[in-house]
């Protein structure tokens, strides 16, 4: 027998994404650890949740547009795993679309760590420098 209730910690990592779209904060520890992908700008290791704020400020600031489709989000207690597509636009119009995973530790209902997958990692570094 399946159940259908979804597990606590799927629950806030699909919280998180929507998060992104609100500049909501809350699904962070206060000392979280981001691990972004890459050699661009926004790329590197976040640490705490002024540091991730900034990130994603500064992107906004940036013109840089992502939204997510949730395909779907697995849960155990200490770990969330979400597979999404990501839209990602800059402020010329160029875009991209891409499946990307979000690996998340969860500690005291926050997401304390983040570590994120693109499909084309040289592709997202090219469209956002």
């Amino acid at each position: 027998m399946t159940s259908t209730t979804e597990h606590a910690n799927a629950t806030l990592l699909r919280s998180l994404l929507e998060a992104f779209a609100t500049g909501d904060e809350r699904a962070f520890a206060d000392d979280i650890i981001w691990h972004a992908p890459g050699t661009n700008r926004f790329s590197g290791r976040f640490e705490g949740r002024t540091a991730v704020m900034g990130r994603l400020d500064a992107m906004q600031e940036a013109g840089i547009v992502s939204r997510y489709d949730v395909h779907d989000v697995v849960a155990n207690d200490e770990h969330a795993i979400a597979l999404v597509h990501q839209h990602l636009e800059v402020p010329d119009g160029r875009r991209y679309d891409q499946q990307q995973v979000m690996v998340a530790h969860v500690r005291d209902a926050r997401v304390a760590e983040l570590w994120t997958m693109n499909q084309d990692q040289a592709v997202v570094d090219l469209l956002i420098g």
